[in-house]
């Protein structure tokens, strides 16, 4: 079944040097089947992020269509939930409050929401955890909370953008590995930005790779790759260095050139 459908979905900035329109998105197709892993890659400035902020309802499109669940997307819902860069926790709340919130909002009684919250902790390593503070936790622990929250809503798309970009090599991999232990232990439905080459084929299902600004799909392609999947294991698999090997030549055939800085129009 099919979780998230995109059909010629476009965008134009306004370029906040000169004040040009600027066609970011030019025109991207495709879609994501409920259950899969899905990635996004391409050159600085393509619009990857532009793309998952559309689907999130953030951002509105100049011109196509985003379906969730066969439904039209015309803003913000709970159908999805976004993992962020940036954390975006509050740092008010506890961490079981925060693994808590949006299954308050959904009207759950306190009693069931602390069982589901207290359940996603455990799944992302956080169990012991609960009663801290984000300023307690380090980057990682506080993307793993990022993590727990979303999955606790069950949502019918997880987008995340580029969330361990700014976590140290080390941390990052072992986040990796804890992703794809817990996608393959709930099979949520993925659509992950990260501009990471092997990041996106060491999780993914399928990823699709973008062309320079005006984006367009230049090609889907198929990460058949076994699971469960370990990081050292998995990236020493030739399968695994000649898709990694094929992506890259992809993106080096498209360019790669940095945009001027964009606002949204």
């Amino acid at each position: 079944m099919t979780a998230l459908e995109i059909s010629g979905l476009a965008k134009e900035y306004v370029d906040s040097y000169s004040g040009d329109r600027v066609t970011a998105i030019g025109e991207v197709t495709f879609t994501v089947e409920e259950g899969e892993f899905v990635s996004i890659l391409g050159p600085s400035g393509c619009g990857k992020t532009t793309v998952l902020n559309i689907i999130a309802g953030f951002v509105e499109q100049t011109a196509g269509t985003v379906k969730v669940g066969g439904r039209v997307v015309d803003g913000p819902g709970p159908d999805r939930g976004v993992v962020f860069q940036n954390h975006a926790l509050f740092p008010w709340k506890t961490v079981l409050g925060n693994a808590a919130f949006g299954l308050r909002m959904k009207g759950i009684p306190a009693a069931r929401r602390r069982e589901i919250a207290l359940e996603h902790l455990e799944l992302v390593g956080l169990a012991g955890f609960e009663n801290r503070y984000p300023h307690e936790l380090s980057g990682g622990m506080r993307q793993r909370l990022g993590v727990a929250r979303v999955l606790a809503n069950e949502p019918a798309v997880m987008l995340m953008d580029e969330p361990f970009a700014s976590i140290d090599a080390q941390t990052r991999r072992k986040l990796q590995e804890d992703l794809t232990r817990v996608f393959e232990l709930r099979r949520p439905t993925v659509f992950f930005v990260t501009h990471d080459i092997d990041e996106a084929v060491f999780l993914s299902d399928r990823v699709v790779v973008l062309s320079r600004r005006p984006s367009r799909v230049r090609e889907i392609v198929t990460v058949d790759l076994p699971r469960p999947r370990d990081w050292q294991g998995t990236t020493a698999l030739p399968e695994f260095r000649e898709i990694a090997n094929h992506i890259t030549a992809l993106l080096s055939e498209g360019g790669d050139r940095e945009g001027p800085e964009l606002t949204a129009a």
